[in-house]
């Protein structure tokens, strides 16, 4: 093809000028890599991790085309037309070629409308093709809030049948594998493939700054030695409050110890304090744990960032303001920690003038034994329709695509998150991997669109006057209804 004679001659071109433009077409220049400038053959070869698709593995030039959103950063997120200089684009384009040019197939998206509002017409092409018998589409990149509840058509493939899918790999979630397999059904896996998922992380960004101006200690250490807990972070943001333009009163020109919006944050809190909303029992079957003490106490320690009680912590609602003031404070360098998605960096951190770094949401208490997060649900879930075709060779594109986005996809997106301001040392990488490493999925958070809403519970609880227990009470018979219907249908759907 003349588009991969193409890529391959630019890409030498760059590598040999050594010059790596980034982000969204500025053409800032940045430090090339350590994958750009380290050759491959220092790496220990006995070490490598690769997938294990057979080397002489072709496929004649069969077609594979997945149906994926056109809106916003899901535009180019499975596949791209061509070369820009823009780090991801380029890494994601030159992983098509890679793996049309390895397994000998056409890869192609059928971009269309998904996100909030599109999302029926989206899923309306999957179910009139299954029905229709065409094979439109091998694989579905969907967003994940939705796309579950399509799980109990019936119109989608059990992935623990596909040939050469991987879910023990790096690039795939393991903790979204075993939460959503059930009965031996599995319709629904994520990881690098979808970069999507880790733009989408909720961290704490912090002013490097700011840190040594109040000469708080290295969080860094503070994290890898398992202090990093709700009441450190809420006693830190207290030290910090002050009233910057004298009007007598706190508001976004003022300085602070923390920024926390309330609204889609709010569910990131059960998952980073490991209180999950359902759990498998003894038996194997899914059970609601909203009721759990812990649960309620979880909700009480979100409360305390929204409540007005701690100075050092600016709060509001977080509406889609152009002027977006729930972050101004540490935009503008007057807020040392601020809970965001990592995408927040790309979008509103691109041109600070201070540097800042990122740790892993807090923990519960030091008992926890790991940090989590949450990808908040607009996420890419990928799922095969049930007519699409040759499995064989879905199976290994899938496996090939995602292996090369763990390799290439993702050290980009980090790159570009990250840019000219963000301190790229050894411990802020290691960050980065604790995000990532330890995002959560939980059948519930994935399936509350089947379930009542029920990781919404915690924005419920924030945005009214009623405490969690009120809350959990009025809709507690719809969540367990709508989950015993969930696994119900599972049931009758499994082998």
């Amino acid at each position: 093809m003349n588009r991969k004679i193409l890529a391959i001659l630019l890409a030498a071109l760059l590598t040999a000028s050594a010059i790596t433009s980034c982000g969204g077409g500025e053409g800032v220049e940045t430090t090339p890599s350590a994958a750009e400038t380290t050759p491959a053959e220092t790496e220990p070869e006995e070490t490598e991790i690769t997938d294990d698709l057979p080397d002489d593995l072709k496929f004649t030039g069969e077609s594979f085309t997945i149906l994926s959103r056109e809106d916003l950063q899901w535009e180019n997120e499975m596949c791209t037309d061509e070369l820009s200089g823009d780090i991801v684009n380029d890494a994601i384009y030159n992983r098509e070629i890679t793996v049309e040019e390895r397994l000998d197939v056409e890869i192609s998206a059928f971009k269309t409308p998904g996100i909030w509002g599109n999302e029926n017409a989206f899923f309306d092409k999957i179910r009139t093709a299954v029905r229709a018998g065409d094979a439109s589409y091998q694989l579905v990149a969907g967003y994940a809030y939705f796309v579950t509840a399509l799980a109990t058509e019936g119109i989608f493939t059990n992935l623990l049948n596909v040939d050469y899918l991987n879910f023990d790999k790096p690039w795939w979630n393991s903790s979204l594998r075993d939460e959503l397999t059930l009965y031996d059904q599995l319709y629904f896996a994520g990881g690098d493939l979808s970069y999507t998922m880790i733009c989408q992380m909720f961290g704490v960004f912090f002013n490097k700054d700011m840190a040594e101006m109040y000469a708080v200690e290295d969080l860094y250490n503070v994290v890898n030695e398992g202090r990093w807990t709700y009441d450190y972070q809420y006693s830190l943001a207290s030290t910090i409050s002050k009233d910057v333009d004298g009007n007598g009163e706190m508001n976004e020109l003022d300085e602070y110890g923390l920024v926390i919006p309330r609204g889609n944050p709010c569910d990131t809190f059960l998952a980073a304090y490991d209180q999950p909303l359902t759990a498998k029992d003894a038996d194997g079957n899914i059970v609601l744990r909203m009721g759990d003490p812990k649960a309620i106490d979880v909700a009480d320690r979100m409360m305390s960032f929204f409540n007005g009680t701690n100075p050092g912590i600016f709060s509001m609602e977080e509406k889609a303001q152009t002027d977006k003031p729930w972050y101004l404070p540490f935009k503008e360098g007057r807020a040392l920690l601020a809970v965001n998605t990592l995408h927040y960096a790309v979008e509103e951190l691109r041109e600070v003038d201070f540097e800042y770094g990122i740790l892993p949401m807090a923990k519960y208490d030091e008992a926890q034994a790991e940090y989590h997060t949450l990808s908040q649900d607009a996420y890419s879930l990928f799922c095969v329709p049930l007519n699409a075709g040759n499995l064989e060779m879905i199976g290994a594109v899938t496996e090939a695509m995602a292996y090369e986005s763990w390799k290439s996809v993702t050290p980009a997106y980090f790159e570009v998150a990250m840019k000219t301001k963000y301190s790229r040392d050894e411990a802020s990488s290691q960050m980065l991997d604790l995000i990532r490493e330890g995002a959560a999925f939980n059948f519930g958070f994935v399936n509350s669109s089947s379930c009542s809403n029920m990781i919404h519970i915690m924005r419920t609880v924030a945005a009214g006057n009623q405490g969690y227990t009120t809350v959990f009470a009025a809709n507690q018979k719809s969540y367990q209804t709508a989950l015993d219907k969930l696994v119900q249908a599972y049931k009758d759907m499994q082998p």
